[in-house]
Formats: C-alpha cells, sequence, structure tokens
C-alpha cells in the first residue's frame, strides 16, 4: 500500500479511504481486467459468423486488450488465488463469465458442425482459457509479432484439434 500511495502522490493513511483493504484493491483489479476481456470478445461472440471465425475474432479481441494491459492481466489471471473465501468467488464468477464465451463459441461450431464433438468438452475450454491466461509470461507488446498475428496462431493450433480426426 506504500508503494501504491506513493505512485498515485498521496499518504498510505488517505488511500485507505478510498480502499477498505488490499483484497478489496485486488478484487477491483480481477474483475476490471476481466471484464475488460468480456467487453471486447462478447460483441464477436453475438455477431453471425461461423464459428471458426468467431473464435479467430474472440482470440484476436483477447489479445488486442492483452497488448494494451499486460501488466493488469498478469495480476488479474494470476493474483485471483490470493483473494479470500468473502471475494474469490466473485472473481470466479467473472472468469466463468469470460470463460463462457469461450464454451459459446466451441458449443456452436459442434452444433454447426464446424468442429467435431469432444469427449471432453471442458477440457477443450480450459485449454483455451489456460493459453489465454498464460499469454502474460511470454507476449510482449513490442515483440515482432502483432496480437492478431499471436492470436491467429493460437487460433489455427486450437481449430487443428477441434476439426482433424
Amino acid at each position: 500500500m506504500r508503494d501504491l500511495s506513493e505512485a498515485v502522490g498521496i499518504r498510505p493513511g488517505s488511500l485507505y479511504s478510498h480502499i477498505s483493504s488490499k483484497e478489496h484493491l485486488l478484487l477491483g483489479i480481477v474483475e476490471t481486467g476481466i471484464t475488460s476481456f468480456i467487453d471486447a470478445i462478447r460483441p464477436v461472440v453475438d455477431e453471425d459468423l461461423p464459428a471458426e471465425e468467431k473464435l479467430r475474432e474472440a482470440l484476436r479481441a483477447h489479445m488486442r486488450v492483452l497488448d494494451g494491459q499486460v501488466e493488469q492481466t498478469r495480476v488479474t489471471f494470476h493474483q485471483w488465488q490470493y483473494l479470500g473465501p468473502v471475494n474469490r468467488p466473485k472473481a470466479l464468477a467473472v472468469r466463468e463469465e469470460w470463460e463462457s464465451l469461450f464454451t459459446r463459441i466451441v458449443a456452436d461450431g459442434i452444433a454447426s458442425g464446424e468442429f467435431r464433438p469432444r469427449e471432453h468438452f471442458r477440457l477443450t475450454v480450459l485449454m483455451i482459457a489456460g493459453i489465454l491466461g498464460s499469454a502474460t509470461e511470454w507476449y510482449r507488446p513490442s515483440g515482432r509479432s502483432s496480437p492478431e498475428e499471436i492470436a491467429d496462431a493460437i487460433h489455427d493450433q486450437i481449430v487443428g484439434g477441434l476439426t482433424s480426426g
């Protein structure tokens, strides 16, 4: 809290008039972070596109958001586990909403015949979430590939697994 108060130019005690606790601050970072991904991806999921194209565009939307907030995303996807029993379910509910967007895409693709049915359907969605959640470990905004190029490479690997025998 001392570092945060120095960064914003107020005394640590004054910070508590705006933030009730470190955990409340962490919950806010997590919820805001995941919501930014949901807000970027939901319009894609609601579009009338083939599932494979929805997946590509959803991955691109995710990577564009990540490109603009790598540090917040690192906290968002990795630090929620330090929330206590009151706040952890709140963070998990928002994360489940984010995952549900990918669940819809994969389910729509299976229903349309674009993707083959999966015995472990939930595992497919968790793998997508895992790839995207771990992207903060290897993605660099200053890297040689754009967010869209990275998203397209991820898409091609995922779709290869969803469509091949």
